[in-house]
């Protein structure tokens, strides 16, 4: 039987696209070419399952993960590609979608083309390479030397350093270094170095020159010379790991490609959604687009959808990102005359649930704004880059004072606080009302934790006895008192305010770890070292002791990580600063572990 409401959604879409893609052009925007794919819910769901990708291996953890998160509803799934891939829900209204596309690709795939971490992923292929890997890790499945078991035992141990695949973008000719032809010209400065110092005349030289000596003589003695980030990269190496079989090797090539893979999305994350969020508005409010009022009237709603809280503001990827995006554009971004955009309407058929254009052609004036500086930025920065340089004390106070203004109010509007406050007085609830609203931040701090302790001890009352609850949910009342929290902190430290914020973002909760030695010139050990930031303390010690069994399993040799840990006193309070501690493992079964 012929679907009618798939049908009828087709032809939406197919009225739709191409006013979004004029406008998007207009504005200077360049995405891939983007296949859309409708999909179920539970379709929309299986491709999570597998990073979104079209095509992947299986693996069992792939599953665990699905088992544990279980999404809600997911409006659109987009991948890194050319083309790109953009999956739409089937049970998104006609509005959504619109709000989906201008999202997905006139802000995602647009800064997947352009920014430069995403160049490194080879775009243009990987759909083709993700698919080969499947058919290898497949074949090997049911190969009878592997099955399974075999390729999972791998696999694992991969999995566990997926993320230590170096960083991007890898200088030109970094991984084409030649260990060999390094280590050669090494001997020749230490032998050269050696023959100035048998011939040196004065102490003082000799004492320099004898120091050099023995750091190179050392140096000499590590292999690699130059410490690695990508463990992976490297224990793939055949030069490195000849007692791994050769499908192993390539079951760890798969990793690091996926690893690499992801890796910009993880370091983008807050300019990647706040860039999508900046344009899916920017995007379908062009007169081009021309949507009945109705429908942009509803998407208005969904543009205001991290304004509602101003905790969004500096927690949440989207509403920050935003929220950087727009400071980037009113500081920079310009008017550069005007522009004449020629348009038909469109018409919505509420009973048909059919879009369709007017049949007259109109004209709108508009100005041409230039977001060059935004587009440079897009194609040149990273987060950590991104909020260190735009998270100004400048953009920080603008940030708060948006913030106060909702809660608290100003000339221009009515803050949340002021009508909280009226409502108290209007529902009976006047004794915890005040006269006038405090001036300082201490004051409405301790208006809100009134408040606060209000709604908390009314709903025990409602909950006991069934009386009336306090007019504003607790939850309100805590992001509130969080928001002013942020303020403060701002007026006392905004740098170290910044500095926290930072901190969430994706590649900074993944732990420095580099390979320092394999123990080739020396103890036959391989070392991994851990740089210890203060800022996020120790490695768990339970990852620290898994990570080194499965790393002895693909080294082939003893390994130890180098890290630090707190010292504690016999009550588990801490003693001094961290210390040296070092985890080892022989066996891979077995692992030692203490202070240095």
């Amino acid at each position: 039987m012929k679907d009618t409401t798939y049908d009828r959604l087709i032809a939406n879409l197919k009225l739709l696209d191409p006013r979004i893609t004029k406008a998007g052009l207009r504005l200077g925007l360049d995405p891939y070419v983007t296949d859309y794919y409708l999909v179920t819910d539970a379709q929309m769901a299986q491709n999570l399952v597998y990073v979104a990708m079209p095509v992947h291996y299986s693996h069992w953890r792939y599953g665990k993960q699905a088992q544990s998160t279980r999404p809600g509803h997911v409006f659109e799934v987009v991948i890194n590609s050319d083309p790109s891939f953009c999956y739409l829900g089937t049970t998104n209204d006609l509005r959504m979608q619109a709000l989906v596309i201008a999202h997905a690709k006139w802000g995602h795939v647009d800064f997947f083309k352009n920014n430069f971490l995403y160049k490194t992923t080879g775009a243009k292929d990987c759909i083709q390479r993700f698919r080969a890997n499947a058919d290898f890790i497949e074949s090997l499945y049911e190969h009878p030397d592997w099955r399974r078991e075999g390729v999972e035992l791998y696999l694992d141990s991969a999995h566990a350093i997926e993320h230590h695949v170096g960083w991007l973008p890898v200088l030109p000719g970094e991984e084409d270094r030649d260990e060999n032809a390094l280590r050669e010209s090494l001997m020749a400065d230490l032998r050269a170095l050696k023959s100035r110092h048998d011939l040196a005349n004065i102490d003082s030289d000799k004492e320099t020159m004898a120091q050099e000596i023995a750091a190179l003589e050392g140096r000499l003695k590590c292999h690699p010379l130059t410490p690695t980030t990508n463990l992976i990269g490297f224990l793939a190496d055949p030069a490195n790991t000849q007692h791994l079989p050769k499908e192993a090797r390539q079951l760890l090539k798969i990793v690091e490609e996926q690893g690499r893979y992801f890796q910009p999305q993880g370091r983008t994350k807050f300019m990647n959604e706040g860039w999508a969020t900046y344009f899916e508005r920017e995007v379908l409010i062009q007169p081009e687009i021309g949507l009945p009022f109705d429908m942009h009237f509803d998407l208005a709603k969904d543009w205001a959808m991290f304004d509602r809280s101003p905790i969004n503001w500096f927690m949440d990827p989207y509403g920050l990102g935003e929220q950087v995006w727009r400071w980037i554009d009113e500081k920079w971004g310009f008017d550069d005359g005007t522009e004449t955009v020629r348009f038909k309407d469109l018409l919505w058929d509420s009973d048909k649930q059919e879009l369709s254009e007017g049949k007259k052609w109109r004209t709108k004036v508009i100005s041409k704004r230039n977001r060059d500086k935004m587009m440079e930025v897009r194609r040149n920065y990273d987060d950590n880059r991104w909020l260190e340089e735009f998270m100004s004390k400048e953009f920080m106070e603008h940030l708060c004072h948006q913030g106060l203004a909702w809660m608290r109010g100003n000339t221009d509007r009515v803050g949340l606080m002021e009508h909280i406050n009226n409502t108290l007085k209007k529902t009976g609830w006047g004794a915890h009302s005040v006269e006038r609203l405090p001036d300082t931040i201490a004051g409405l701090m301790e208006l809100v934790e009134k408040w606060l302790g209000a709604a908390q001890n009314a709903a025990n009352w409602q909950a006991q006895l069934g009386t009336p609850q306090f007019p504003v949910a607790p939850q309100t009342l805590e992001e509130m008192a969080q928001m002013l929290q942020i303020v403060e902190a701002r007026d006392e430290d905004w740098h170290s305010l910044r500095q926290q914020l930072i901190r969430r973002t994706g590649y900074n909760s993944i732990p420095y770890i580099e390979l320092v030695d394999t123990g080739r010139h020396s103890d036959g050990v391989w070392t991994l070292r851990h740089v210890f930031d203060s800022n996020f303390g120790p490695l768990l010690p339970s990852e620290c002791r898994e990570t080194i069994r499965h790393f002895r399993l693909l080294c082939g040799g003893p390994v130890r990580l180098i890290t630090k840990e707190q010292r504690e006193d016999a009550f588990g309070r801490p003693m001094g600063d961290p210390a040296p501690y070092i985890y080892f493992t022989e066996d891979g079964d077995t692992v030692k572990e203490w202070f240095v």
